[in-house]
């Protein structure tokens, strides 16, 4: 089953993540995560939303100001996530950083554009009747 129950976030709390957020790619990890769930305990959102806002504000450099390179890993990490999470946790951060550049606008990015651009694959030519040994 695709869902986080209450004894999953309690064990990610207490065993995982027991402090805090400690790097990106846990952000981006946690966020990915809700992404993929069909179904959450009711605490995990009270518990994602705040984490992921303290660790970008108080866990990555500059501590307490959110900058524009920041800023962009930020917005980035929340193309990770459904938007309707990205929107709270971009609330979240507005109100406990101290302080946000002037030139920093945090909105989420559209869905199109937070899409990965892959190169179309490339076709692979099917072996002649000659090369699989057949007459």
């Amino acid at each position: 089953m695709n869902r986080i129950r209450f004894a999953d976030l309690r064990r990610l709390q207490r065993d995982i993540l027991p402090y805090r957020i400690t790097t990106a790619e846990e952000a981006e990890m946690l966020l990915s995560l809700d992404a993929t769930v069909e179904r959450a305990d009711r605490d995990w959102r009270e518990y994602l939303v705040p984490a992921v806002a303290q660790f970008v504000v108080w866990g990555l450099e500059p501590v307490g100001r959110i900058d524009q390179v920041k800023a962009d890993w930020f917005l980035e990490a929340l193309a990770l996530a459904p938007p309707k999470t990205g929107s709270a946790i971009i609330r979240h951060v507005v109100i406990e950083a101290p302080c946000i550049d002037e030139t920093v606008t945090l909105r989420l990015k559209p869905v199109r554009e937070t899409l990965p651009r892959r190169p179309a694959p490339e076709l692979v030519e099917a072996p002649q009747d000659q090369e699989l040994g057949l007459p």
